[in-house]
């Protein structure tokens, strides 16, 4: 047992180290990319991106729901599964897509911008054509095989970024942040089909997809929520202070609040399969839990510093003089990306331990406090007030995470 300790301690050394170089690497590419992509286009254009990702989020949310998770948590091998995950897969990525033109069309006349039901319908092919990706991709996350999923990862990160910059250079609209993200997908099933051995046929098992589907039902609440939570902002200020300002609140929001959200994301990468491993031993569960927290906060803390220090000369470093607007607020969105960073920790926890309702109704609360204050400081403060809605949401609602760990573990050392 002793040595099983130390082999997923070593696991999750490793697979932190390997995410942590990831996000390194993956924070020059994105800041390379960004340097790029805020001087070629306008902030017209990532406003218009914005409301386009509030359709994407949907894929996003969706694609992922129970799945990965279930074949992570099953001890069965990935074959059992993997035929009918795929088929679950490729019809819900046809569904969202079809959801998403039908949402196209009434967001153009919500935010009276015409482009829109053509730009959504277009990006509708991402979560088609991402549904096609071989469900085997889950085995370097259920093997703790952080090396190669870092290696993979960062390959489809850097070639979506080298794609996002030729396009943009080429045609000059934010149509070249949605082809990218297309080709991309297509470059990510290819890779998924090419590593892996195990390939999914069209092969539909009904026992198999209710054990998904049954896993899948508190993950689907939580998916909606988590996309809710993500995406209410892009759509009350998309009406609230218009495309441009929208604009500038994205790539605010991208600078100050992403780079923390995205380690804190790999961490949990890590992490989650770990909690897995050891859910029902309760000292190390709470052991390994608050080593990642306390080095998660580090981190993300140490991330933040140059931007709190000096962001006027990372604004114009990275984004151009343009942007210069959004740096006295910039210090709000950093602020509000640690929070976050620290609760999707909490969250990794709660998965683990299949607590669903406890991350809802967490998600919940944070979701209508954001939408409440939303729709009262940006009128009055615009940027300001929108980075100000974000970080009470977010603050007022953690102390909830601590107190349900705290039972959590109370209760498992009775």
């Amino acid at each position: 047992m002793h040595n099983t300790h130390m082999g997923y301690m070593k696991n999750t050394i490793a697979g932190f180290s390997w995410q942590t170089v990831l996000k390194l690497l993956t924070m020059v590419i994105i800041l390379v990319k960004t340097f790029f992509l805020a001087r070629i286009l306008t902030p017209s254009d990532f406003g218009l991106f914005a409301l386009i990702a509030i359709a994407l989020g949907i894929a996003e949310a969706t694609t992922e729901t129970g799945v990965n998770l279930t074949i992570i948590q099953s001890k069965r091998t990935i074959k059992y599964f993997i035929d009918t995950a795929w088929v679950i897969a490729i019809i819900r990525g046809f569904i969202i897509g079809i959801v998403m033109v039908l949402m196209g069309i009434g967001m153009s006349e919500f935010f009276n911008e015409p482009s829109l039901r053509v730009l959504i319908a277009t990006a509708a092919l991402v979560p088609v054509v991402k549904g096609f990706i071989n469900p085997s991709i889950v085995l370097f996350h259920k093997n703790l095989d952080f090396f190669k999923d870092s290696l993979f990862r960062f390959v489809v990160i850097l070639f979506d970024a080298s794609i996002a910059v030729i396009i943009a250079l080429t045609i000059k609209s934010v149509l070249a942040l949605i082809l990218a993200l297309i080709i991309s997908g297509l470059f990510e099933v290819f890779l998924s089909f090419i590593i892996f051995k195990d390939k999914p046929t069209f092969n539909y098992i009904p026992s198999r997809a209710k054990i998904i589907f049954s896993n899948a039902k508190g993950l689907s609440i939580s998916a909606a929520l988590s996309y809710i939570n993500e995406n209410i902002d892009d759509f009350l200020l998309g009406k609230i202070i218009g495309t441009y300002s929208l604009g500038l609140y994205h790539n605010a929001y991208s600078l100050g609040h992403k780079v923390n959200y995205d380690f804190a994301k790999s961490a949990n990468h890590s992490i989650l399969p770990v909690f897995t491993k050891i859910v029902t031993e309760a000292d190390r569960l709470k052991n390994a839990f608050i080593k990642s927290i306390v080095v998660t906060s580090i981190i993300t803390v140490g991330f933040s510093i140059p931007l709190i220090i000096a962001p006027k000369f990372i604004v114009s470093l990275i984004l151009g003089e343009q942007w210069l607007s959004i740096t006295p607020h910039l210090y709000l969105f950093v602020i509000a990306g640690i929070i976050q960073s620290i609760s999707i920790i909490f969250y990794a926890l709660f998965y683990a331990k299949k607590k669903y309702s406890t991350v809802n109704f967490h998600l919940l609360i944070t979701v209508i406090m954001l939408t409440t204050l939303l729709l009262l400081l940006p009128k009055q403060y615009g940027l300001q007030g929108a980075g100000i809605a974000i970080v009470l949401s977010r603050l007022i609602t953690l102390p909830y995470l601590f107190f349900k760990a705290f039972l959590l573990f109370k209760g498992k050392t009775k």
